[in-house]
């Protein structure tokens, strides 16, 4: 799997991996419990799960499919006492796919063959064809039969129905997926449909910390439009005051600062275009250096969390061209483990 990817459009387009991959690692118990009732029974929730970030790279790399999706692998302790690894798999493109249940197999096969691992793979539906819910890979040939059947969540038909009046935080999830889908071209749809959820976290009787954490997530699904953001924003500082609940508004900052460091972005590639000749904008050139390093340490520490000071130190010794690369590949990144990984390809590569 390359480390470069497409980035989405800034001022709409929705990092749904980066948002999905923090809520199941940061909240594993709940989403299963929500989604997968059974096997969230079956699972000793007393033992730390652990995460087989490297196994999962190998098998996903070598099968050589990535669209709009996200896999997570983790090891958990059964009640029985055994050790069982679970293949979460969350598929977000909206198309038709003929060949989805042979994908899913693909991966279950594949973390059998390269690790020696019987893994449970448990498949969450979140794009909008309603009651599309494939859960079974059936091969057979004569007396030859090979049969793969994986339990399903379809969050649209779970929402239009059992979760219709749940606002916990994994519905609010799949809420905010389903919305952010529907509104991929309407940046006015997708504006609406995030007030409504955001402005709607004060009533459910969530403390200060769980409406931010929600909040982190839900903004991190639905991006808007700069301006978009900025009114909502607004309106946010707005309805705190009147209610006397601050609870988000210390994000504020943080969403004035990734609009700026956005519209720094386009300016600066504009301005390499007409200025490149101009004495002044190299001094230019050098502030706005440092801060897109430093945009790229804050979402480092936002995917990664606390970065050790040499792997900070040598973010800010990369040139600009690596400083897009790296940008583009925190994306998928997970731990400071990643970061380093990282690096170890960009250094092989400029050997090479």
């Amino acid at each position: 799997m390359s480390d470069e990817i497409s980035l989405p459009d800034l001022d709409q387009d929705s990092d749904y991996d980066g948002a999905w991959k923090e809520a199941l690692r940061r909240f594993l118990c709940a989403f299963l419990a929500k989604y997968f009732p059974r096997e969230y029974a079956a699972v000793d929730w007393t033992v730390e799960p652990e995460w087989c970030d490297k196994e999962l790279s190998q098998v996903i790399g070598q099968s050589g499919h990535r669209n709009r999706q996200v896999d997570v692998l983790v090891k958990v302790r059964l009640l029985t006492g055994q050790e069982q690894w679970i293949l979460l798999h969350l598929e977000i493109q909206s198309s038709y796919e003929a060949e989805f249940v042979s994908r899913i197999s693909l991966y279950n096969a594949g973390i059998y063959w390269l690790c020696q691992r019987r893994v449970l793979t448990l498949v969450v539906l979140a794009d909008l064809r309603r009651g599309w819910a494939p859960n079974e890979d059936v091969f057979q040939v004569g007396g030859f039969e090979h049969r793969l059947r994986f339990p399903v969540c379809k969050l649209i038909d779970r929402l239009d129905t059992d979760w219709r009046d749940d606002h916990s935080l994994p519905v609010l999830v799949a809420r905010a997926q389903v919305e952010a889908i529907r509104t991929a071209g309407d940046p006015e749809g997708r504006y609406r449909a995030k007030r409504a959820l955001v402005l709607g976290l004060y009533d459910l009787g969530y403390n200060a910390d769980e409406v931010r954490e929600t909040f982190r997530l839900l903004d991190w699904m639905m991006h808007l439009r700069v301006d978009l953001e900025r009114q909502l924003t607004q309106e946010i500082v707005e309805f705190e005051e009147a209610r006397k609940m601050p609870y988000v508004t210390s994000v504020e900052r943080f969403l004035e600062a990734r609009a700026e460091a956005r519209g720094e972005a386009r300016g600066e590639a504009r301005g390499e275009a007409r200025g490149e000749a101009r004495g002044e904008a190299r001094g230019e050139a050098r502030g706005e250096a440092r801060g897109r390093v430093s945009v790229v340490l804050s979402q480092l520490a936002e995917v990664c969390g606390s970065l050790p000071d040499d792997c900070e130190e040598r973010v800010q010794q990369l040139p600009s061209s690596a400083l897009e690369k790296l940008a583009k590949a925190l994306l998928r990144f997970q731990s400071a483990r990643d970061l380093r990984s990282w690096f170890q390809r960009y250094d092989a590569s400029n050997e090479s």
